[in-house]
């Protein structure tokens, strides 16, 4: 690998987590390729478990005019090399992506001898789903379909449990791929209603298909704790890992408002049901307080709103249609073989996955933290909140109403000239009320 002269620079021998070196290079359409390292200010990477492909914002001050001379006009290739010591004990390794230029949203000159660029970009299944269109009949469980869509991008789908929940035919209507792949997650949950997410991270650049729950069933990552005093020794080994866990700041969003939890089918849904094969309509409801779906903490949590809640003689027992879905279906439909239709379980799989999917909001926290390329969405964290009053979220001084286990849903990474830091957002579906 080429030698590397980073915007954040490290000799190796006061290694921080902030600390890396990054290499940036651009290959335009006229043939050439350039070094624009030097130019580059600010390198922002975004990921998100509601994200098929990376995206990433690259600031650039140019006072060479090196971007006139590569003509820059969409479509181009930029590599980028970000070599990063994640532990103390771990060696140094260099994550290499590939990303193509989709926009330049800033062009500034604020002295006659300077231009300032940011140039959005897209990683390259990102660039290719959106422009490609679906063109034949696709059949199988729904896992399939999205490992036969990404298979003709030329990705290989990684997918960590495969429970499927029958089988459909999808005859897209000249969708682009990116669409279609939305559309087959709408239907795609494995049996108990949990729903899937189709992303690509940044550390490995995997693509990856995964059950909310075998997310929220895993062991955490690691705990990190959010305090105002440092008690290693600077450089050693405990002072590293002492800063690599430590919350530097954090915001937080509490979705606790009955109406749009309801509203959202976090709690009852009243499901209507048509069947065009014997023409009969049903109706029954979700309750997701007598078939509660797994939550993050298990039994140790409880959903948000308090089942004993009643207001002039509402509750959660005699409020049924705040809520409505509707689902058309044919009894008849695949008779002829032996393959359940996944859409004859849908009304009853749905109504789980809307409420898993709003529950998921009702506690948020974005978090900053020194840079773990390794913090992927769809792990684990054990989080630590002091107690008013308290600098310290470890041990006894942690909140227990706030802290405990989060999924991590969405990253930040920001590379310039103060470091390598991360915004994590996090959430959890479930409170403790204990």
């Amino acid at each position: 690998m080429p030698r590397i002269v980073g915007i954040n620079p490290s000799d190796g021998t006061s290694i921080t987590p902030e600390s890396y070196k990054i290499g940036v290079t651009i290959y335009s359409i006229n043939g050439k390729e350039r070094d624009i390292t030097q130019l580059v200010t600010t390198v922002t990477i975004y990921e998100s478990i509601y994200q098929q492909a990376l995206l990433a914002d690259i600031d650039i001050a140019d006072a060479a005019a090196v971007m006139e001379d590569l003509n820059i006009t969409g479509n181009e290739k930029i590599s980028i090399i970000v070599s990063k010591q994640m532990d103390k004990n771990s060696e140094v390794v260099d994550l290499q992506s590939d990303w193509y230029v989709l926009d330049m949203p800033l062009f500034a000159r604020p002295k006659p001898d300077i231009q300032v660029y940011r140039i959005r970009c897209v990683s390259p299944l990102g660039l290719v789903s959106k422009f490609r269109r679906v063109s034949h009949v696709l059949s199988g469980t729904p896992i399939e379909i999205l490992e036969a869509l990404y298979d003709d991008l030329g990705a290989e789908l990684e997918v960590p449990l495969k429970e499927p929940l029958g089988v459909m035919k999808y005859i897209p209507p000249r969708l682009t791929y990116s669409d279609a792949i939305s559309t087959i997650l709408n239907k795609t949950m494995n049996p108990n209603g949990s729903p899937f997410f189709a992303y690509q991270r940044f550390y490995d650049g995997k693509y990856v298909l995964n059950a909310y729950y075998n997310m929220i069933t895993e062991s955490a990552f690691d705990s990190y704790y959010q305090s105002y005093f440092y008690t290693g020794e600077s450089q050693e080994e405990s002072s590293f890992e002492e800063k690599r866990k430590r919350i530097l700041e954090v915001s937080s969003k509490l979705g606790f408002s009955p109406y749009t939890s309801m509203k959202n089918g976090s709690y009852i849904t009243r499901v209507h049901t048509l069947d065009w094969g014997t023409k009969h309509y049903n109706t029954f409801d979700y309750n997701a307080f007598e078939d509660k779906p797994t939550t993050i903490d298990g039994n140790d949590s409880d959903l948000v709103w308090n089942r004993e809640f009643d207001v002039a003689g509402l509750n959660s027992s005699n409020i049924k249609e705040v809520n409505n879905i509707y689902f058309s279906l044919n009894e008849y439909a695949m008779l002829d073989s032996n393959e359940f239709n996944c859409h004859q379980f849908l009304p009853y799989k749905d109504p789980v996955r809307r409420s898993i999917h709003s529950n998921m909001e009702q506690m948020e926290h974005t978090i900053k933290l020194n840079g773990d390329a390794r913090l992927s969405p769809g792990l684990i964290l054990d989080l630590n909140f002091p107690k008013v009053g308290r600098v310290d979220g470890s041990g006894m001084d942690s909140d227990p109403f706030i802290s405990g286990r989060y999924l991590i849903v969405s990253n930040t990474h920001t590379f310039n000239n103060d470091g390598y830091f991360m915004r994590v957002k996090v959430r959890r579906d479930s409170v403790h009320k204990r």
